[in-house]
């Protein structure tokens, strides 16, 4: 495969891992009775991590930062949008819940618009106008029984843009594993925190109820969960690694296009596991939030290149 042209090999590294994570992330079905969002965050760190720190180790790879209160920044802005992310899952697909997550191409673009005055072109605002659509014709906001939960993943994205705007100005000198380990033991630390809390001092029932997944404290897990949850971390840091594989052997403009391949990928998985199949609705709304993403990226790559 090496032999293939850099950004080919680079597609198709991007285009396994989005598979791997469309899998990964439908495992998550299986545990979702049996734990909270905290708990589940910070055993699935906790299996990353130890998955990934003996190849650090071996490596001699440094974990500690060079710079900590900026890995910091950064770690929880993404923290908070995998919260998010993650806590969307129970109320809608992974598909969908990865529609409002790809929204964050639009959200740089608004962010460096707003707090670095750059000027946005004609494209990249039809761009915005036409991404927006499709989150809208992917949420159905006007359909009978939605709620402000379904906002969580278009939040994720925001969060998440912030996230990729800082690590770019702030953390461009640090390893990408010393950056992923910070992130998995703030969000594990996090998680194990907020399931603490819950468990010791439970919110009131018309709110934990409403939504239980995400105040629910630790509770105790049966080998099978454990077994899902392994699984669900060995695929989630076999496709990290294959996804910054990716990016370092090809230019980031384009094989990011690949990463769009997970709203088929989660489809597909959801149709495998769950018999649930994609509406045409749905795919048109995929269809437009992609390419919205595709033509932002590519026209913020050629004017960095110009100037």
């Amino acid at each position: 495969m090496k032999s293939l042209p850099a950004e080919l090999y680079g597609g198709v590294l991007i285009l396994i891992a989005m598979a791997i994570l469309g899998l990964s992330d439908n495992l998550f079905y299986f545990i979702q009775d049996a734990m909270g969002l905290g708990q589940f965050h910070a055993i699935r760190s906790l299996l990353s991590a130890c998955l990934m720190l003996p190849f650090a180790l071996y490596m001699g790879i440094r974990l500690w930062p060079q710079r900590p209160y900026h890995v910091l920044g950064r770690t929880c802005l993404q923290t908070i949008s995998m919260f998010l992310y993650f806590g969307s899952l129970p109320i809608m697909t992974v598909a969908e819940a990865a529609a409002g997550l790809f929204t964050s191409p639009i959200f740089v673009l608004l962010f460096t618009a707003l707090i670095y005055r750059e000027p946005i072109g004609w494209r990249r605002i039809s761009a915005v106008a036409v991404g927006t659509c499709g989150v809208v014709v992917v949420l159905q906001p006007g359909q009978n029984g939605f709620h402000l939960l379904q906002l969580m993943p278009v939040a994720a994205g925001a969060f998440y843009a912030m996230a990729s705007m800082v690590t770019r100005r702030w953390c461009a000198e640090e390893s990408s594993l010393s950056v992923t380990m910070n992130f998995l033991f703030v969000i594990g630390l996090s998680g194990a925190a907020a399931s603490l809390i819950f468990g010791i001092s439970p919110l009131p029932d018309e709110i934990s109820q409403a939504a239980p997944f995400l105040f629910r404290g630790w509770m105790s897990l049966s080998l099978e969960i454990w077994g899902w949850m392994a699984l669900q971390a060995l695929a989630s840091v076999i496709a990290i690694t294959l996804l910054t594989k990716g990016y370092q052997v090809a230019d980031t403009s384009y094989v990011a296009i690949f990463e769009y391949s997970l709203l088929i990928f989660a489809s597909l998985w959801t149709f495998i596991l769950w018999g649930e199949a994609l509406t045409l609705t749905s795919f048109a709304g995929f269809v437009m939030i992609a390419v919205a993403g595709t033509i932002i990226s590519r026209r913020t790559a050629l004017k960095e290149a110009q100037s």
